[in-house]
């Protein structure tokens, strides 16, 4: 999968057209795009503009009906694993390049971020990736500080 049919994924079967999340490019050097929806980058993108951001892109919004856990450090990532998989939870392991993995859960519902504070800090994960308008690294891009891959490293589909 590469990074547009991700954000296809994220917006028709994840998000079910309901939440048009934002996204951005950023540089290591500072160097920043205003952030923009995925409907005004991808509905049009034959445009010369939105095809560079799009080649570009490497962050994006954490949707309202999903939970990141940002784990630092890999001895979080097999605890965290087996916890989700009795829980029975659909998510996905991104490897960061560096030495944390992401872990995206994905629900039904939207959630409060009472909700998501609640199993982040279960996981010991990075109590930061709880907010609205919280960005996180694109899945299938190069992280614009390390400038390296986000890869999928295990998908669990869940009940």
């Amino acid at each position: 999968m590469d990074k547009k049919e991700w954000l296809g994924y994220l917006y028709y079967k994840v998000g079910k057209q309901n939440c048009n999340f934002y996204l951005q490019y950023s540089e290591k050097e500072g160097i920043k795009t205003k952030w923009r929806k995925y409907s005004e980058a991808c509905f049009d993108y034959e445009t010369p503009k939105n095809r560079w951001f799009l080649e570009k892109v490497n962050q994006r919004q954490i949707l309202p009906n999903e939970i990141v856990l940002d784990l630092e450090e890999k001895e979080q990532l097999i605890p965290s694993v087996d916890s989700l998989d009795k829980l029975g939870w659909e998510y996905y392991v991104f490897s960061t390049g560096s030495r944390g993995f992401h872990i995206h859960i994905f629900f039904n519902r939207d959630l409060s971020v009472e909700d998501k504070r609640i199993v982040i800090e279960f996981f010991g994960a990075d109590i930061m990736k709880m907010g609205e308008k919280t960005l996180i690294a694109l899945e299938y891009s190069k992280h614009w500080k390390s400038g390296k891959l986000k890869s999928l490293w295990r998908k669990e589909d869940g009940i």
